[in-house]
């Protein structure tokens, strides 16, 4: 047994363990989790978050812990193994700050608190150090606090920063070239990635892509679980994405999907952040339909009951560093697919699924997907999914620790 799995591995990220879509750092404590304790660490709230969103379900079950009450640290009964939730305190909300002498000194003070919430969790399990694994969220404790014992630090960028919101871009563009030379080894999820960052960071940064909870999505491909409700009034063939519905996505090119397969519905599974990202009036257009965020572990059912899969992502700066998360998801449906080609790792998939340069690509390629598609295609697209799980990444980045070391 490897000796750094003897100890809790910290992760944090700019996801919550209940989060409206999945992520990649919380699928990959899911499965840390099977082997060895984890603490998966809230993206934590600030004072002006809890303001304004104090209302919300999600602040009000984390009240307490929020003010260090209590119950801060939880345990996660519902899934394998030794997995834990840490909501932080709330922070000095800094981000406005322009880069110097001020926005260093608070946002030392919050990586202390964060520390310290940290290090307090890791003491009430019996431990006093750990591995620490910062999953994309440079913002926080880039340079872990003197404060939080770890034994070894892990930095994964899993997107193009430079290429994301302001508020990202603002302090978090500096701040991951620091990690990723602080860290013992880094990783990232893309080839674009993986040469930017070492080139931008002058320390070799090691490519891991992203994988899919098999276990989990193989379910839409060994048989239909009951209809969700909100497709029993939407007739098929029915097309289907699943994510976050935000700015990587082609909406000029979602509408003409809508607009060539009249007879056809385009269900669109996730969260919309696409308000400031189109002009277009998405909920006019008749055949295409928004369900809302679903837990990671209900997607499958929805995967089971479309036609074909698409990833109609623009071809930018920013998707060019993608692997995205949802390609093996999708695999493991073994549903067909059609993607843009917006990145090299995409690329990559193409003997498995179409990719389509224009609209009119794009159009043919799902009506020649539904209408071509046979149980042998379908099993291949599954057989491919089964060989980029969480396990085999885990396995893989525990062999770049026993090199790093």
């Amino acid at each position: 047994m490897h000796k750094l799995k003897e100890i809790p591995l910290v992760m944090v990220s700019m996801s919550r363990w209940d989060g409206d879509f999945s992520s990649a750092s919380w699928s990959l404590a899911k499965t840390f989790a099977k082997n060895q304790p984890v603490i998966y660490v809230d993206y934590p709230f600030t004072f002006s978050d809890y303001w304004r969103e104090r209302n919300l379900p999600r602040l009000k079950t984390r009240k307490k812990a929020l003010w260090r009450k209590k119950g801060a640290l939880k345990k996660l009964d519902q899934y394998q193994g030794e997995l834990y939730a840490l909501t932080p305190p709330l922070m000095i909300p800094i981000n406005w700050l322009p880069e110097g002498k001020a926005y260093r000194f608070f946002s030392n003070i919050n990586d202390n608190w964060l520390a310290n919430s940290i290090t307090l969790a890791l003491h009430s399990l019996g431990f006093s150090s750990c591995v620490f694994f910062n999953s994309f969220n440079p913002l926080y404790l880039s340079q872990p606090s003197g404060k939080l014992d770890f034994q070894f630090y892990i930095y994964q960028s899993r997107d193009n920063i430079r290429g994301l919101e302001p508020y990202l871009r603002k302090h978090g563009t500096q701040a991951e070239i620091i990690a990723i030379q602080q860290a013992d080894l880094s990783i990232a999820t893309s080839r674009q990635l993986q040469k930017d960052l070492s080139s931008l960071s002058g320390k070799e940064v090691a490519y891991i892509p992203n994988a899919a909870d098999f276990d989990n999505f193989k379910k839409a491909y060994l048989g239909k679980p009951p209809l969700p409700d909100e497709l029993k009034e939407i007739p098929g063939p029915l097309i289907g994405y699943t994510g976050n519905i935000c700015h990587r996505l082609d909406y000029d090119l979602i509408k003409a999907i809508c607009l060539a397969h009249p007879e056809k519905n385009l269900v669109m599974v996730g969260p919309r952040n696409h308000w400031k990202s189109t002009t277009i009036d998405l909920d006019e257009i008749d055949n295409l339909h928004f369900v809302g965020p679903k837990a990671i572990e209900e997607l499958p059912n929805y995967l089971a009951h479309f036609d074909l899969l698409i990833l109609p992502f623009l071809c930018n700066e920013v998707t060019k560093s993608i692997y995205p998360l949802k390609i093996n998801e999708y695999l493991a449906s073994g549903k067909p697919i059609v993607a843009s080609p917006f990145s090299e790792d995409i690329k990559d998939f193409g003997e498995f699924i179409t990719l389509a340069k224009t609209p009119k690509e794009f159009v043919k390629g799902i009506e020649d997907g539904i209408i071509n598609d046979t149980s042998e295609k379908k099993e291949k697209r599954h057989q491919i999914a089964a060989q980029n799980t969480w396990e085999y990444r885990v396995k893989c980045l525990w062999e770049l620790v026993d090199k790093t070391r």
